[in-house]
């Protein structure tokens, strides 16, 4: 064994040796390189120049600007939605002639400025205006009694007849006898119509129609009665006469 020769150990190399010998060093260029990093970062960054325009955030409504002069009035806002957030309110509308910049009037004024409904008093009926019939027309016709001619037991009794108006029209005479009898009727010189008594009523309906202005006599033969009608009418015009 004395005659076996160890093998020499490899020598480092001298820059390997003085690195590891020497810590500062590295420490010297960790700080370099961080200076360096440092410096690159402040060059990159910039602030906002004059052209410089950011984005609006996702969601945020465009609003419009208001008009300054007097007389224009503000432009409507758009009525877009956006997803999580509650709709404004509707403001009340401005009275005309008014600016953005004049105050907004409030909701008792408005309610004011409104007419007011007048109050009805309390426990009594509201009044209908029911629509007023208008008064009916008069009868066109003038009628004239008188008896003619008495007997034992009767009389002959006359209705003159006279149309007012300025056109051909027919009639209706009535004359009640209570407890008389009818027992003819006729027109003296023209057309005859058609007559009914019944129960002491005579009824007595022209033939053709009387002409405008002119005048008929209506005559008729009543028993058992008293010389004086209960009532006579033509076409709803009461007799004179009686």
């Amino acid at each position: 064994m004395s005659g076996m020769r160890r093998a020499p150990r490899p020598m480092p190399p001298r820059g390997a040796a003085a690195v590891a010998s020497s810590p500062w060093i590295l420490v010297s260029i960790g700080l370099g390189a961080m200076v360096v990093l440092l410096v690159i970062a402040v060059g990159a960054y910039r602030g906002p120049g004059p052209d410089f325009d950011p984005a609006p955030p996702l969601g945020a409504v465009p609003v419009p600007e208001r008009a300054t002069s007097a007389g224009r009035g503000a432009s409507a806002l758009p009525s877009q939605v956006v997803p999580g957030l509650t709709p404004r309110r509707t403001n009340p509308p401005r009275p005309a002639g008014t600016t953005l910049d004049s105050p907004r009037p409030s909701a008792s004024a408005v309610r004011s400025s409104q007419p007011s409904r007048p109050a009805t008093p309390t426990g009594s009926a509201p009044t209908s205006s029911a629509p007023t019939r208008a008064p009916a027309a008069p009868s066109p016709f003038e009628a004239r009694y008188r008896v003619t001619d008495s007997f034992s037991g009767g009389f002959i009794a006359e209705v003159w007849i006279r149309n007012t108006s300025r056109r051909d029209r027919d009639w209706v005479a009535r004359i009640e006898y209570p407890g008389g009898r009818v027992v003819t009727a006729w027109l003296e010189g023209v057309p005859q119509g058609t007559f009914r008594g019944a129960g002491g009523t005579l009824t007595y309906r022209s033939g053709p129609d009387l002409p405008a202005g002119s005048a008929v006599a209506l005559r008729f033969h009543i028993e058992f009665a008293s010389p004086r009608p209960a009532s006579c009418t033509v076409s709803g015009r009461a007799c004179t006469g009686l």
